[in-house]
């Protein structure tokens, strides 16, 4: 499958190594914004996949869901190469509406 929107998405600001992020992700609905409180951080099931970067909503993400939802949930397993080991990295989260937590290896 094709990465949906591989360019560098600030071409203002282009960094010589960087990771598009775009593509597959394991998706779930938490309608009751309770996940944290039952540690999904540290694995549950996703049992719904969703096209990033595209929001629930979008036909394009491959749910098209409407209707208000406290929070969801995406998981991904990201390898660096190898030549990053050592470094510091930047995540960035473009889009990400109203709160955003990210746990990188249950943490």
């Amino acid at each position: 499958m094709n990465i949906p929107r591989p360019e560098y998405p600030r071409p203002q600001m282009v960094r010589p190594h960087w990771l598009n992020l775009n593509g597959l992700w394991r998706f779930r609905e938490d309608p009751g914004d309770d996940g944290e409180a039952l540690s999904w951080e540290k694995g549950t099931d996703f049992s719904e996949t969703i096209l990033v970067p595209f929001c629930r909503e979008s036909k394009a993400s491959g749910i098209e869901r409407r209707g208000r939802m406290l929070a969801v949930w995406y998981e991904r397993e990201v390898t660096l190469p190898a030549d990053w080991a050592g470094q510091r990295f930047l995540l960035h989260f473009g889009a990400a509406d109203y709160e955003t937590t990210v746990w990188v290896n249950g943490q």
